[in-house]
C-alpha cells in the first residue's frame, strides 16, 4: 500500500487555505458577473446597426370608414438612449377627425422598445381611448425567463403570463415582417403578444397587386392576410388584409378590414425621414 501523504499542520498551511479560500471566493463573484446576461442593445457611443429599414423614417397614413376619411395614423422609428445603450422605439399614432370624432371618437398611441440586436421588445405600452373605453396598459419582457408581465394603470390590475424564445408584440411583428419579405403564394408563422395573451399568426401571401396612392401612383404590392384573432388598431373583428410594396423598403402602403359594422380602410399618404429612394425623393 502507498504512502499517503499527510498534510501538514502548520499555521502556514492554514494561511494558505484562508487564502485560497478568498481566491475561490472572488473567482466564484467573477464567475457569476461574467455569466450575467448581457444588457440589451449596444453602447450608445457606438455606430448604429444597420437594420432593414431606415430609422427615423416616419410614415403617414389616411384612416377611410367606406368613402369616408375619419382619420389618421402615423408609424415612426427611433432610435432611443436609455441609460447609455442604444434601443430601438416604434411608434403608432392614431385618432379619428370629423363627425366620427364627435359620435365614437378614437386616439391611440402605442409604443414598443426593442433591443435591435435581437429584434425582440422590451416593453409595450398602449394608451388609448375607443369611445367610451379607456386604456393605459405597459407590458415588460423578460426573454431569460420566458415571461411576460402586463400591467393595466386604468384598471390597477397586472398579470404575468408565458412567452417564447421569439414572441413579438404586435408593432415589432410588423417591422419585423419588412426583414424577410413574404413572396407571392408563401405562408410564414408568428407568435405575437397583444392584450397580456400570446397569439399564433399565419401571414399567406397572395397574389402582386398595384395600388394607387395620390403622392406616388401606382405602387406594385404584395397582399397579404395575417390570420389570428387579436386586436389591434382601429380593429376588433374580422378579417385585415396588407398590401406591402414589392420593393427594398417593402412598407405596408394599404390596409384593410372587413368588421361587422363597416369597411376600413388605411392608406399610405406620405414617408418622410431619411434615404433618397422613390419614397422620400422630391416630388
Amino acid at each position: 500500500m502507498k504512502n499517503i501523504p499527510k498534510f501538514p499542520k502548520n499555521r502556514h498551511f492554514k494561511l494558505f487555505l484562508a487564502v485560497f479560500g478568498v481566491i475561490l471566493a472572488i473567482f466564484g463573484h467573477f464567475s457569476t458577473v461574467f455569466g450575467e446576461k448581457s444588457l440589451p442593445g449596444l453602447p450608445w457611443d457606438d455606430p448604429p446597426p444597420e437594420l432593414w429599414f431606415p430609422v427615423g423614417e416616419v410614415i403617414e397614413y389616411d384612416v377611410l370608414w367606406g368613402l369616408f376619411t375619419v382619420g389618421e395614423a402615423t408609424a415612426s422609428a427611433a432610435w432611443t438612449n436609455r441609460d447609455g445603450r442604444r434601443l430601438l422605439t416604434l411608434i403608432v399614432e392614431a385618432e379619428t377627425n370629423g363627425i366620427v370624432d364627435k359620435l365614437y371618437p378614437v386616439k391611440e398611441y402605442l409604443e414598443t422598445i426593442l433591443d435591435p440586436v435581437t429584434f425582440l421588445p422590451l416593453s409595450f405600452e398602449k394608451r388609448s381611448r375607443e369611445g367610451r373605453r379607456h386604456y393605459d396598459e405597459i407590458t415588460t419582457f423578460d426573454h431569460e425567463r420566458l415571461e411576460g408581465h402586463w400591467k393595466s394603470l386604468t384598471k390597477n390590475t397586472e398579470k404575468i403570463f408565458p412567452i417564447k424564445p421569439d414572441t413579438r408584440d404586435l408593432m415589432g411583428l410588423m417591422y419585423w415582417i419588412r426583414k424577410t419579405p413574404i413572396q407571392a403564394g408563401e405562408t410564414h408563422h408568428y407568435e405575437v403578444m397583444t392584450d397580456e395573451k400570446l397569439y399564433g399568426v399565419v401571414v399567406e401571401a397572395g397574389k402582386k397587386e398595384k395600388v394607387s396612392l395620390k403622392r406616388y401612383g401606382k405602387v406594385k404590392c404584395i397582399k397579404m392576410e395575417p390570420k389570428g384573432t387579436f386586436d389591434g388598431m382601429f380593429v376588433r373583428k374580422g378579417r385585415l388584409w396588407l398590401w406591402l410594396s414589392d420593393d427594398e423598403r417593402y412598407t405596408i402602403c394599404r390596409a384593410a378590414a372587413s368588421v361587422p359594422v363597416a369597411s376600413i380602410k388605411i392608406m399610405l399618404k406620405r414617408v418622410r425621414g431619411p434615404g433618397d429612394d422613390f419614397w422620400v425623393a422630391p416630388r
